[in-house]
């Protein structure tokens, strides 16, 4: 039994909106934790600027997602939802990609149908044809619990239109995927005939540089939205401030001039486990 994607299903059904932060290390995730968020969301993006110092462009795979998701999910006690990015591969591939996801407690998967790597570098998103991404939905679903979170994204509305975009979150539902969203959404219009025509719950892509991010939290929810996502905002802020911080030290050789900006070490310590720890052994040695 998958005890954590019960807690992500017991969360939504719980809220008639989840706000869920992208994270990409422990550290981020523990911050999630203590802000109150009930859960997070692993992105792949963040992982690889933060972990690879590589773009967002489909370094990330398998086996370094499940090294870090493992002691992110150890280290918290938040549910986590995974970027899967398209499944790395095949039908095949994104069967075992989840199934390894689940065996290490993630509480769900988001798979899409992005090409990676595009076929010209570096170059605007490709969207993969149907035929491809439908065997990977259905061998997903057949690997994993019927707990497990299974979220479908689509950048068809960024390659072809809003209703090639919608007809795929709606075969996705039939197919077994619990939520979905349509990425690139360009305006309130666009959100809202999602939300008309979608037969399946929906996740709205919060991300600061999107047209989502500008229409106020109270319509989003209006239109019945189930999930906020947060993706980049955790690493964006965090190299802000180490570009702050960084430049008071290359400036000044001092850390003194950037202390009220800083996270007390004392408090870091004890969100990391400290005091719990001490509380739990320190009286072992005292009996």
């Amino acid at each position: 039994m998958n005890q954590n994607a019960q807690k992500l299903r017991q969360a939504l059904q719980q809220q008639s909106y989840l706000m869920m932060p992208g994270i990409y290390d422990c550290l981020s995730a523990k911050m999630a934790e203590n802000a109150g968020f009930q859960a997070a969301f692993f992105s792949g993006g963040a992982f690889s600027m933060a972990t690879l110092g590589k773009p967002d462009i489909g370094f990330f795979n398998l086996t370094e997602a499940v090294h870090t998701l493992r002691r992110i999910v150890d280290s918290v006690n938040i549910p986590i939802l995974s970027d899967g990015d398209n499944g790395f591969g095949n039908a095949i591939h994104a069967a075992d990609t989840a199934r390894a996801f689940e065996t290490i407690g993630v509480a769900g998967i988001q798979v899409d149908d992005q090409v990676l790597p595009q076929s010209i570098p570096c170059t605007s998103k490709e969207c993969n044809e149907w035929r491809y991404v439908e065997p990977k939905l259905i061998a997903i679903r057949k690997a994993v619990s019927p707990e497990f979170v299974i979220l479908f994204r689509t950048i068809a509305n960024i390659t072809d239109d809003l209703d090639k975009a919608i007809w795929r979150i709606n075969r996705a539902a039939e197919l077994g995927a619990d939520y979905a969203y349509v990425d690139g959404l360009k305006s309130y219009e666009e959100a809202q005939q999602v939300a008309a025509q979608a037969k399946i719950p929906l996740l709205i892509n919060m991300n600061e540089k999107g047209a989502c991010a500008k229409i106020p939290l109270e319509q989003i929810k209006a239109l019945n939205y189930r999930i906020g996502l947060y993706p980049v905002a955790s690493v964006t802020a965090a190299a802000q401030a180490y570009c702050n911080l960084f430049r008071t030290i290359h400036e000044t050789g001092s850390t003194l001039g950037y202390v009220d900006s800083m996270y007390s070490i004392k408090q870091l310590m004890n969100d990391m486990g400290l005091q719990d720890l001490t509380d739990t052994y320190l009286p072992l040695y005292q009996e």
